[in-house]
């Protein structure tokens, strides 16, 4: 999405991605009899460590032909299911989009075969499970704030007490609407139905000194370049620049924990197959292979990955930063993302 008016400045710089080329394979090839399973994300590393702890070994073990696309993209999702001409099996969502279509735009899972039992509290749908955690995190330069220390998102709105630019997310569901609740005193457990007014305004004291981020790439390159003082941005980010030789220090105080999902899209042409995958790319082993490949948490509750200090501090599957955090609500945003889009757009752009 793109914000004129608020958007970060020319300051920023664009991120060229490592994009996986749509249609390229891996797994067992001539040894799959005739058995193929397609599978598209985001690209990128993300991708990659998807299809290496995951889609290879998985079609290996299966003898079957994966194929990988992307970006994923629910407009196309739509076309193919309208049409009759599906030719994704599994994709990897942001959760609104297979809770609010399932059974329409996304099949139901069978829950058979895969496991349930080992998810979140509150993350399985009838037609989505998880298979990646973050956590929108606020972070702060402790070298623009050497004496009294941001300690809450409260202190994220107080320019007078903390002076200095501040960044978030540039779309609706990315967690800015929350957040200025949050720091306008509403509870966690009382966010939603989040009130738009009360958050526009919050955000309205912020003033010049808010710029918002469109791609986590940039997130990431802002605070590499040191662009905020504080910055509400994707924990696994964070992380990345952190390990760049940032020192950004977090405040895990109501964190928004969020995840990404796995759905088959209505109509699939290899729906058993999908129901397969799904359940290896979320039981222990391959959550931990995951998570020690890049910086999403695992989202198994057996995955005992084994993560380098700096991993680990950043892990949002950790007790005390789940016991901090909070859990966007999927299910509000499944039914109002349409409303919320639009009255965020209306306000950023004018």
């Amino acid at each position: 999405m793109h914000f004129p008016s608020r958007r970060l400045g020319a300051a920023t710089v664009a991120i060229a991605l490592t994009m996986i080329t749509a249609g390229c394979s891996s797994g067992s090839g001539s040894d799959s009899g005739g058995k193929q399973l397609t599978f598209t994300s985001y690209g990128s590393g993300y991708q990659e460590a998807q299809a290496k702890a995951w889609l290879t070994p998985w079609a290996k073990e299966a003898k079957v032909k994966a194929v990988q696309d992307q970006p994923t993209d629910y407009a196309k999702i739509k076309t193919m299911v309208e049409s009759k001409r599906v030719t994704w099996d599994v994709v990897d969502t942001e959760p609104f989009f297979p809770v609010g279509a399932c059974d329409k735009y996304a099949e139901k899972l069978d829950f058979k075969k895969i496991d349930k039992s080992k998810f979140p509290e509150g993350t399985v749908s009838d037609c989505a499970v998880p298979d990646a955690m973050y956590s929108l995190v606020l972070v702060y330069n402790p070298k623009k704030y050497p004496n009294a220390k941001p300690a809450s998102i409260s202190d994220f709105f107080d320019t007078k007490k903390f002076p200095g630019k501040r960044l978030a997310p540039g779309f609706a569901t990315g967690g800015a609407i929350e957040a200025a609740l949050l720091g306008d005193g509403v509870a966690s457990n009382a966010l939603y139905p989040l009130d738009y007014d009360r958050a526009f305004k919050k955000l309205d004291t912020l003033g010049k000194n808010l710029s918002f981020w469109e791609t986590s790439a940039q997130s990431q390159q802002a605070l590499e370049s040191q662009q905020a003082d504080m910055a509400l941005v994707w924990s696994g980010r964070a992380y990345m620049a952190a390990k760049n030789g940032t020192e950004y220090v977090p405040i895990w105080q109501d964190n928004m924990l969020a995840y990404a999902v796995l759905m088959v899209p209505k109509g699939a042409p290899n729906k058993d197959l999908a129901m397969d995958f799904i359940a290896y790319a979320t039981n222990a082993k391959s959550q931990a292979a995951f998570a020690e490949d890049q910086p999403y948490a695992a989202v198994n509750s057996d995955a005992k990955p084994q993560l380098e200090p700096l991993a680990e501090e950043w892990n949002t599957a950790r007790d005390d930063i789940q016991e901090k955090g909070f859990y966007q609500d999927v299910a509000w945003w499944a039914k109002n993302q349409d409303e919320a889009t639009k009255r965020w757009t209306g306000w950023a752009t004018g």
